[in-house]
């Protein structure tokens, strides 16, 4: 009896290993993002009920005030009721320690000055400072809370936001303005590579948890102004004219679900394409192939 050649099987088992390393090892690929399906799991802290994006909701975040102890540090208050809304025993102050912060230089009679995006300009600690953008903070929640993840969102809508994140029981930072007064053009200095950069004044950040007749709900560490109810209309331009940034944070278990990425299903399917391309060009070679 003639045996089958054992390379066939060996070529059967070489696929099999590949395709199980794609689906488990690939990186993950930037994706259009989609809707998720379920809500995340979430701590004993975080009393969420699931809700349509059309109802009432306002999410149990603890309130912080940045007044009397961080003038300018809006950014790390807010992202202190965050992180002890997910049960990180953590305090604004512990969090300003931890800002990577740099100052204003002169140089050939020029003033040069750290990039928002990587520093907080001055000194939270300073009311004469002035502020930090999203992804700096994102960065001091990955060191300050490794069981969290976080993603910095740039031009989401806040509907998107409020029905996305905040109706699965998830806060968002907004950077917005103070007392969403009109921000405008304020101290220009160049960046280290010698680019120009010009600060809009009435910066300020705060937490985005719930909407209730047609206004969001937010906590707003400003002058202690705790929960407030602003105009949608209002809201969304102040947002969008800080730059339409956010930052979401989710418990590490979660980093794959919803908005954050469904990369990982998206790569598996892309993967299995490949393979399958690969299978029908090959197989059919395989009577006429020898040993």
């Amino acid at each position: 009896m003639k045996r089958k050649p054992l390379w066939i099987g060996a070529f059967l088992l070489c696929s099999f290993v590949l395709l199980s390393l794609c689906f488990s090892s690939l990186p993950c690929l930037s994706v259009a993002p989609a809707q998720p399906d379920i809500l995340p799991c979430l701590p004993a802290q975080a009393k969420v009920q699931e809700v349509l994006p059309s109802e009432d909701l306002t999410l149990d975040v603890p309130y912080l005030s940045q007044e009397g102890i961080l003038p300018t540090g809006c950014e790390v208050v807010s992202a202190a009721m965050v992180l002890q809304y997910w049960g990180i025993d953590i305090t604004a102050m512990e969090l300003a320690e931890m800002l990577p912060c740099a100052s204003f230089y002169e140089k050939n009679g020029k003033l040069y000055g750290p990039d928002p995006n990587e520093y907080f300009v001055g000194s939270p600690f300073d009311s004469k400072s002035y502020g930090c953008y999203a992804p700096v903070i994102e960065q001091v929640v990955s060191l300050a809370a490794p069981s969290l993840s976080s993603r910095v969102l740039y031009d989401y809508s806040l509907e998107e936001l409020y029905e996305e994140y905040v109706c699965q029981g998830i806060p968002v930072l907004l950077w917005c303005t103070i007392n969403m007064m009109e921000s405008y053009k304020g101290t220009t200095w160049l960046l280290p590579d010698g680019s120009s950069f010009t600060w809009r004044k009435n910066e300020h950040c705060l937490v985005l948890a719930g909407k209730k007749n047609g206004e969001y709900i937010c906590m707003d560490p400003y002058d202690s102004n705790g929960q407030v109810s602003i105009p949608s209309g209002l809201l969304e331009q102040r947002y969008e004219e800080m730059g339409s940034q956010a930052v979401v944070i989710v418990p590490e278990s979660q980093q794959n679900w919803g908005r954050f990425s469904k990369a990982k299903s998206e790569t598996e399917k892309i993967c299995l394409r490949f393979f399958m391309a690969f299978l029908q060009r090959t197989v059919p070679l395989l009577p006429v192939l020898k040993p």
